[in-house]
């Protein structure tokens, strides 16, 4: 299968530590051209990594000669406008998690790559390991009986100084950069959407966003309970509970190489594998082939509706329908 040729629309530290490489080791990926607002960073970036084309504007990127699909590790705010002129070019986007700044805006984004044929994806790259395919089936033949309770969290200590998930402009706070996480878990989990929920917030003074939200999600079988936060020790943990087990996965988005899962009494240990190498090969077959992404725009638009009603209640302070 001829490879999908790509660009990276941002230089973002994740970009650098994380996607960039996988790009480079996924075999259907041809990295072609990297994008930044300065030349001069998108020109250490290609050098470093090797990447033939550096281009100085987001613009110029969409504009390269036979691109077919980009990735955007851009602030938040940003995600959902460049995922819309991409699509009127013609190019494939997987953009960086939440999708969008809000419900509405991932819509538009969801129309218009309807209109203008082509896919997009949520980059949470974490479904497409096996430590969560095997979860799944385990919960899905009835390990652990009916799932009544996800539990699950994510925080760590964020460096504050000029801090792009500070801003409220750009689509801050803890909920939307991490809380997105547990809630997206829950959902997959349940697989099912949540019918109403309830959140509090601590809101930073200075700065206006979040910095650490709990949250209670009702689904029609059961309850998630999610909780995230910037000010708070590094930690990240699943629990799926059933009628009669749970299991639990102990780091669930950011897994070891060697990942382990615990299903009721049994640990069981799950092969090397590079969930961002997974991801992009996915997305570049899809591009190819033109067969729908296993997570497509309406899953997206579903996960923001779950957010925003949130953030609804984090302003409101009572529970809110999704």
């Amino acid at each position: 299968m001829k490879r999908v040729r790509w660009g990276v629309l941002g230089c973002s530290g994740f970009a650098r530590r994380r996607a960039i490489p996988a790009m480079l080791q996924a075999p259907l990926v041809d990295l072609v051209a990297v994008a930044s607002r300065s030349l001069e960073k998108a020109e250490e970036y290609a050098t470093h990594f090797g990447i033939p084309k550096a281009c100085g504007s987001y613009q110029a990127l969409l504009e390269e000669p036979g691109l077919e699909a980009i990735y955007i590790p851009l602030p938040n705010g940003l995600h959902g406008e460049w995922m819309i002129r991409a699509a009127e070019r013609g190019i494939h986007s997987l953009t960086e998690k939440p999708f969008t700044a809000d419900a509405h805006e991932a819509r538009r984004v969801a129309d218009a790559a309807a209109r203008c044929r082509v896919q997009v994806m949520e980059g949470f790259m974490w479904r497409l390991h096996g430590q969560h395919r095997r979860a799944r089936e385990a919960a899905r033949a009835g390990t652990i009986g009916t799932i009544r309770l996800v539990r699950s969290s994510f925080t760590f200590q964020l460096e504050r100084k000029q801090n792009i998930r500070l801003s409220t402009a750009l689509a801050g706070g803890s909920l939307r950069d991490i809380g997105c996480y547990p809630v997206s878990t829950a959902r997959f989990y349940f697989e099912d959407e949540p019918v109403r929920v309830y959140a509090a917030a601590n809101i930073d003074a200075e700065v206006g966003v979040d910095m650490r939200v709990s949250g209670i999600l009702e689904f029609p079988q059961g309850r998630a309970l999610v909780d995230c936060g910037f000010d708070l020790p590094r930690r990240t943990h699943l629990e799926i509970v059933g009628e009669s087990g749970s299991i639990t996965v102990p780091k669930p988005w950011l897994p070891d190489p060697e990942a382990e899962i615990r299903i009721n009494d049994s640990i069981e240990r799950l092969p090397e594998q590079n969930q961002g190498v997974e991801e992009f090969e996915h997305f570049s077959r899809c591009v190819r082939t033109g067969t729908p992404c296993e997570y497509g725009p309406d899953d997206a638009v579903r996960q923001m509706k779950v957010l925003d009603a949130m953030l609804r209640s984090i302003r409101s302070g009572r529970p809110e329908d999704v």
